[in-house]
């Protein structure tokens, strides 16, 4: 069953999920709100498999945008190598850290037809670079922003206020999210999409009160009907 086609231009791109486990992609494929995957070498190493294995089950669920990580450093080698991974499968986003060598390889393989998403984004100069070398995707992070003690929103508005500006069309991931207030949080201050791991994409669908009302009604129509 495909759920999503890159070929609808009209498609918007909201949420990524963030695994390489094809069991989270299927649970969360069946909501009907993820539109696309993301993954990195660490997702796969944790899932224990190659890109080629992981790309083969996803591709039979799945048709939309799948993000690969390059892991090459000079601007030569990363377009070789996003030229190889893209031509694993339709759809291949190949994620490139957002340093000067990563945008000498994104200008490079945008025109040749090779989708990119900038990754690796921790202040809002590296974003406007990847906007300007016109990545249709870029991925400023979150956590680890916060992480080292700076705020990680504001970097999301900068970004906004700066693409605004420039009129640059990049969609604009919130990555490194480590909960649902800061998914909620980015978008409010301008992130176009969410890369969200299985743990946090279910935390949009929870909440304590929701539970206890669900309990409530169940409790109330027990007690008329049974």
């Amino acid at each position: 069953m495909l759920y999503l086609t890159w070929r609808n231009v009209k498609m918007e791109y909201r949420i990524f999920l963030d695994t390489a486990n094809i069991k989270e992609i299927e649970e969360a494929l069946k909501t009907g709100i993820v539109t696309g995957i993301a993954t990195n070498p660490n997702k796969m190493a944790k899932a224990g498999r190659t890109y080629e294995d992981v790309l083969k089950d996803i591709r039979s669920i799945f048709d939309g945008p799948v993000a690969v990580e390059a892991i090459s450093t000079k601007a030569e080698d990363i377009i070789n190598e996003a030229q190889e991974l893209s031509s694993m499968s339709e759809n291949i986003v190949i994620k490139i850290p957002a340093n000067i060598e990563g945008i000498k390889a994104i200008n490079k393989l945008v025109p040749m037809g090779v989708k990119t998403n900038a990754t690796l984004i921790f202040n809002p100069a590296q974003a406007l670079a990847a906007g300007l070398a016109n990545s249709p995707f870029i991925s400023p992070f979150i956590g680890r922003v916060n992480d080292i003690g700076h705020d990680g929103l504001t970097l999301f508005k900068q970004v906004r206020e700066i693409y605004d500006f420039y009129d640059i069309n990049s969609k604009v991931i919130a990555a490194s999210i480590k909960n649902c207030s800061e998914a909620i949080n980015a978008v409010l201050n301008g992130a176009d999409s969410l890369a969200l791991t299985y743990k946090v994409f279910n935390q949009l669908f929870e909440h304590p009160l929701t539970e206890i009302g669900i309990k409530n009604f169940t409790r109330d129509y027990d007690s008329i009907y049974k």
